[in-house]
């Protein structure tokens, strides 16, 4: 019975998706802002993040909250690049994440339900015309083989003006190709709420977004940013420069509790 049963969870193990690159670089000199951006083979590049930035990745559900991780996982940073199997689905590659956390962070977790306010990302107009700062994207960000990426190389945030994938630095979202289920994750870390979209538009996306530092972001440029009165706030900005617009609800959602974490290993 002992044999069948660890026969059993050698099998499970084997099941499991695994990533085909699995690559995490901690960052040792100062930079600012951080990105993710998809390359043509499909693989992921996330840079100059800490790993309460991506930890939601590897959730079993979508998951906006994370409760309970240490102060080292919001301050350390990381360049990660992981390369999913050709043709995976979203479900498989939270998979592939979860065990990526498992295994190179001892990451033990469980998901809560509390109710929450949360944001549908809609258009602003009826008839469905675009923002100043969001046009159709020429970019082919659909997967597709090519030569594998450098493993943590670091990319400037101008890069993505011209690249598929998104950029955030507390004032700015820019893309040179994103779909709008990827731009509602981008908002979610500005309004600190689930965002979903609703747009229904379909395809890929210039974004040139430029909005005052959320309330939560403190500091002296921060401070000097929302004093000079220049920038609007994200609300704002999202429906005068994309055309889009965040309308906001009440809802029952799940949160990610991470009881045990460890800093992760490199490679």
């Amino acid at each position: 019975m002992r044999f069948l049963i660890l026969a059993a969870i050698v099998l499970a193990q084997s099941a499991t998706p695994q990533f085909e690159v699995a690559s995490i670089k901690r960052v040792t000199e100062i930079r600012r802002g951080g990105g993710f951006r998809t390359l043509p083979d499909g693989s992921e590049v996330l840079s100059n993040l800490p790993v309460s930035g991506f930890i939601r990745e590897g959730s079993p559900v979508k998951v906006r909250e994370v409760f309970g991780l240490p102060d080292w996982a919001n301050t350390d940073r990381f360049d990660i690049t992981v390369k999913p199997p050709a043709g995976s689905t979203e479900e498989q590659r939270r998979s592939m994440w979860g065990a990526m956390f498992v295994e190179r962070m001892k990451l033990v977790s469980h998901i809560e339900q509390r109710e929450r306010t949360v944001y549908a990302l809609v258009m602003a107009r009826a008839d469905g015309k675009l923002g100043p700062q969001m046009k159709p994207s020429t970019l082919d960000c659909t997967p597709h083989p090519e030569k594998p990426p450098t493993p943590g190389a670091p990319v400037r945030f101008s890069d993505y003006k011209s690249q598929c994938g998104y950029a955030m630095n507390g004032t700015s979202i820019i893309s040179g190709g994103v779909a709008m289920d990827r731009l509602a994750q981008a908002i979610e870390g500005e309004v600190d709420a689930d965002v979903t979209n609703r747009t229904g538009l379909q395809g890929w996306y210039v974004v040139d977004l430029t909005y005052a530092p959320p309330l939560r972001i403190t500091g002296a440029a921060a401070d000097a940013e929302r004093a000079a009165g220049d920038l609007p706030d994200i609300f704002t900005a999202v429906q005068e420069q994309l055309g889009l617009k965040l309308v906001r609800e009440k809802k029952m959602m799940p949160v990610f509790v991470v009881d045990h974490i460890e800093r992760p290993t490199e490679n």
